[in-house]
């Protein structure tokens, strides 16, 4: 690395303005690869020279080596004496089928969510969603059709290993049931469930979502473990006879006020020495990021009315006005794409 001869120092450079600018390349480049079924097409290959795999995926030559060399470049692919194969990390997480697959929620972000940050400016200057709102009757959640279907499945693949990170970094040795608020298809109770066998679960959101949450369980032979259980938390109580209960990326969504109301319906819910868990792309106390937790941040004032990802100390101070206490911070052992880490309060 170059350094000033006299002062020793290195100078700054716009190489990291270079690479946030282009940010949206690579995004693409890893989107088409999907789309094109690279990766699926070099699934259990050895390796294949450029020929054989523009063939295969219906390619001329010349697109066909610099999409190889791009994947190869950003790490998704190995090129090795027989070829271009998958690297581990495509091998895990992009070929359909398995267990981690991640492409669902690549797939999401490049056809809908990308269109939604065009116009952060305008988010920003007028404080209002530019996709759905979490808060209106036509959104989302409670829509049909392909859109419905893709955002489901993008939130199941966003949230499997997320929830295998939660089940290796959290005790879940007290606890027995557990009610998962506003669970979705269900990731985190086919997945904590898997991790600990004295563990049953129950998935609690709106019909609509129920019927995509006992297809996942179905799918996954979680059914002896897992229930689903239909209601929407704004106008019911929580079903009670549960001794934790998981919010996962569920009060990102909403004002202050609404998650004091949520934490209380918890807290309701609960008998003495139950827990309340919140995992959540958290920021820090201080305000400086990271930036998983501040890009989400701005990704709720895309999608949301009120949502903003909240810090660590701003839950600890809402959980207790809740009721709860003896609230402790827990770092993630592993790294995970939905979440940095979670808070477990109890109900004393």
């Amino acid at each position: 690395m170059y350094k000033h001869p006299h002062t020793g120092t290195v100078p700054l450079t716009p190489v990291p303005l270079m690479e946030m600018a282009a940010g949206f390349r690579i995004s693409k480049v890893l989107a088409t690869a999907l789309e094109l079924n690279v990766f699926g097409t070099l699934d259990g290959s050895r390796g294949m020279e450029v020929a054989e795999f523009a063939e295969a995926v219906g390619l001329a030559e010349r697109p066909a080596k610099m999409l190889l060399v791009g994947c190869t470049a950003l790490g998704l692919l190995e090129r090795t004496a027989e070829g271009y194969r998958n690297s581990r990390l495509a091998d895990e997480f992009l070929i359909r089928g398995k267990r981690y697959y991640f492409g669902d929620f690549i797939r999401f972000n490049d056809r809908r969510a990308y269109s939604g940050w065009l116009h952060l400016e305008q988010a920003l200057r007028e404080d209002s969603p530019m996709t759905w709102d979490t808060a209106a009757a036509s959104s989302v959640f409670d829509g049909d059709g392909m859109l419905k279907d893709m955002f489901w499945q993008a939130l199941y693949s966003g949230a499997m290993f997320t929830a295998k990170a939660l089940a290796l970094s959290v005790d879940f040795g007290p606890y027995r049931k557990l009610l998962d608020v506003g669970g979705g298809s269900g990731a985190f109770c086919i997945e904590l469930t898997a991790h600990h066998p004295a563990l049953s679960a129950a998935v609690y959101d709106r019909a609509v979502v129920c019927e995509l949450a006992r297809q996942s369980v179905e799918d996954a032979g979680a059914g002896d473990r897992v229930e689903v259980i239909a209601g929407d938390f704004w106008q019911e109580d929580l079903p009670r006879g549960h001794d934790v209960i998981l919010l996962s990326n569920v009060l990102h969504d909403w004002s202050e006020e609404e998650n004091l109301v949520l934490a209380r319906k918890c807290h309701a819910a609960l008998d003495e020495g139950g827990a309340v868990i919140v995992a959540e792309s958290f920021v820090d106390d201080e305000g400086t990021g990271p930036v998983s937790g501040a890009v989400s941040s701005l990704h709720m004032l895309l999608e949301t009315s009120h949502g903003r990802n909240y810090s660590r100390a701003e839950y600890e101070s809402l959980l207790r006005k809740a009721g709860f206490s003896d609230v402790s911070r827990v770092d993630f052992i592993l790294d995970a794409p939905g979440a940095n880490g979670a808070l477990v309060a109890r109900k004393i």
